[in-house]
């Protein structure tokens, strides 16, 4: 059963801001800003506002997986790309479930958290916890798709998108780093995979980072 997710009446005020539209998930124990980095609750509270623009009542996977991979230059776009993905022709096919999803005539329905997006948040915990993370990021996120019943498994059927090409590509971007930060998605993976520099992909990344907290030490005193 879906839980209860926007009070009656809020979806007939217009263009509801989607972070205003998310927050009335919060009494849903266990979902709260504080657990994720703030790429990932992004596209979660984005997510009410495709399900809006859609005219569909509850919100699911499919609308998550639309606001991942309109995050421009988004982590999970990188991922995808980097598992062989065409990320265009990947939300081609996710726009095409979602225009077959039924649509509701009113507008002042309440709106709902579905069971299967709910199944894979809690999936996405799980892979926080294997990967030792303090904050639930996008790649989790991503990686929770290949078990959803609903539309994210035959998609990545679809598109031949393994478990394993995606572990891959999440560590080809990470590398051995860990999300402790909610600002920080690992962006700092992404720019090394892109630096060329003489001392490799990462060193100068941990030397700028060290620079910064020496001077910040010294700073204090």
């Amino acid at each position: 059963m879906a839980m209860p997710f926007v009070p009656d009446g809020l979806l007939g005020l217009g263009r509801v801001p989607a972070l205003l539209l998310f927050d009335a998930i919060l009494p849903v124990e266990g979902i709260t800003q504080q657990d994720f980095t703030e790429m990932a609750w992004q596209a979660i509270v984005s997510s009410p506002e495709v399900a809006k623009e859609n005219k569909h009542q509850i919100i699911e996977t499919e609308h998550l997986m639309k606001a991942l991979l309109e995050q421009k230059n988004g982590l999970a776009r990188r991922i995808f790309s980097k598992a062989g993905v065409d990320n265009t022709r990947l939300l081609e096919a996710t726009d095409k479930f979602i225009q077959r999803q039924p649509k509701v005539i009113s507008e002042s329905s309440g709106s709902m958290l579905g069971r299967d997006l709910e199944s894979l948040i809690q999936r996405a915990r799980d892979y926080k916890k294997e990967y030792g993370d303090s904050f639930l990021s996008v790649e989790h996120l991503v990686l929770a798709f290949a078990q959803d019943q609903r539309f994210g498994k035959q998609l990545f059927k679809d598109f031949q998108i393994s478990q394993k090409a995606l572990k891959s590509a999440i560590e080809s971007i990470r590398g051995r780093q860990q999300v402790i930060d909610q600002g920080v998605q690992p962006c700092v993976g992404i720019w090394s995979d892109k630096c060329s520099s003489k001392y490799g992909r990462r060193r100068p990344f941990i030397l700028a980072g060290s620079l910064m907290i020496s001077v910040a030490t010294l700073d204090i005193y």
